[in-house]
């Protein structure tokens, strides 16, 4: 097998978080520097990189937080706030409903996009060149029986999710689960988030979609704009 290679950055930035785990009281860029060996200069464009990414997506779930609550409240689902790293979608924030099921999600869990409502949402609005590499890159591996495995079929249901402007899944990422989710837009009109509605099969079905995609999309309108975007 031949040797993994490593982008030095990446490399480099993966020895500062292992090297961080082990210090509970945190460690200063200076005591980075010397305890791993590396140039001042790569150690602190990598620890202010990850402190920017880390409050990036504090504040976005802060300003978004209270307007989630409003549609956990109005349709009694749970909600999820979620953002994409890589292939995947990632939870930022969560708001569990009152309703008697409750699910075991939680911040920082990950899901594959093709699975996802949430990862339709934020694959399909990213920009063209931008969608075309990462679909390039992607394996659908099948989760469940309904997971979508195809290519084709996905760019189909993304095309129509575009038109929509809201996206859903059934059964696709978990048996007996469905969610509907909506694309969140910064100042610069791009895609930074997207918000979601999680219920069992019941309380998600077929019929349900189009209303509940309408309420999401209206409430990640609203998040939108408190990012800056404007019309």
């Amino acid at each position: 097998m031949a040797p993994r290679y490593q982008v030095p950055a990446v490399k480099r930035a993966f020895e500062i978080i292992e090297l961080l785990a082990t210090r509970e009281p945190g460690a200063s860029i200076s005591e980075i520097r010397w305890e791993l060996q590396l140039p001042l200069s790569s150690v602190a464009a990598i620890v202010y990189g990850i402190a920017r990414r880390a409050l990036d997506r504090t504040d976005l779930a802060a300003q978004c937080h209270s307007l989630l609550e409003q549609l956990v409240r109005k349709s009694n689902l749970t909600g999820h706030l979620a953002v994409l790293r890589g292939t995947e979608s990632m939870y930022v924030d969560r708001i569990q409903s009152d309703g008697f099921v409750q699910f075991q999600s939680y911040i920082g869990m990950r899901w594959p996009v093709h699975t996802s409502a949430v990862g339709k949402a934020l694959l399909t609005f990213q920009p063209k060149t931008e969608l075309k590499r990462l679909l390039k890159g992607m394996t659908l591996r099948r989760v469940t029986p309904h997971t979508i495995t195809s290519k084709r079929h996905l760019e189909r249901q993304l095309d129509e999710i575009r038109r929509r402007g809201y996206s859903w899944e059934l059964n696709e990422g978990e048996i007996g689960v469905g969610c509907v989710a909506a694309p969140v837009f910064d100042d610069r009109h791009q895609v930074v988030a997207a918000v979601s509605l999680t219920g069992t099969a019941h309380q998600i079905t077929r019929a349900k979609i189009p209303p509940l995609g309408s309420l999401v999309k209206r409430f990640a309108q609203q998040m939108s704009l408190r990012l800056g975007f404007t019309h």
